[in-house]
């Protein structure tokens, strides 16, 4: 019992150690649309981190690969880097918020492909870390414990926000992440991760849209 729990404490610290990691390097910062160096470092981080958690645990994971899962989540990739050039063909620029110099904090509303690359392999490395949660420091539980117990994580996670963004965004997200974290948890314990993240990132594209 006690190596387990030593066992348990070392695969949470771990992942904090990733975490926060790359949440300092990107979290609260301001992407500059031109420097393409900062935006591949950063995509890498995201690909580096999301690798070191899964690689050495993937015999552990279960992932549905078929010709729904792959599909839409090919769909979901192609749509949201021709976005930008979607959105501007057929959308409204959202002048009036962009002009709210103090309120505007929502880097995706502008749909610039840069920032849209960086986010692409955030919200990818996010998945990375529900799978690491899910079937490594949680694994053996009840589905339904696992399921509560990644919710609770989720939560604080999200009011690390805090730290980082308007208090208004930090309690929507983390408000917003409780029922997601419901769903998702049952999918992805389930095998379909590869659905979380197709929703995941229609998500962003959605709600950023719609202003």
């Amino acid at each position: 019992m006690q190596i387990k729990m030593f066992v348990l404490i070392l695969k949470i610290l771990f992942f904090l150690f990733i975490l926060t990691s790359i949440n300092f390097a990107y979290k609260g910062k301001a992407l500059d649309k031109k420097d393409w160096n900062r935006v591949m470092s950063l995509s890498i981080r995201f690909v580096i981190c999301s690798l070191i958690l899964l690689v050495f645990n993937f015999q552990e994971l279960l992932i549905i690969t078929n010709f729904i899962t792959v599909g839409l989540f090919l769909i979901i990739t192609l749509l949201w880097f021709t976005f930008p050039r979607i959105i501007r063909h057929y959308g409204k620029y959202p002048s009036l918020y962009l002009k709210d110099k103090k309120n505007n904090d929502r880097f995706m509303v502008r749909f610039e492909l840069p920032s849209m690359t960086v986010k692409y392999f955030e919200v990818l490395f996010q998945q990375a870390t529900f799978l690491f949660l899910l079937f490594v420091v949680l694994s053996g539980s009840q589905k339904i414990t696992n399921v509560f117990l990644f919710t609770l994580i989720i939560i604080i996670i999200h009011l690390g926000n805090l730290f980082f963004m308007n208090k208004k965004w930090a309690l929507f997200y983390t408000v917003l992440s409780i029922p997601m974290a419901i769903i998702f948890g049952y999918m992805i314990l389930n095998g379909f991760v590869l659905l979380t993240v197709s929703i995941h990132l229609l998500f962003y594209l959605i709600f950023n849209a719609s202003y």
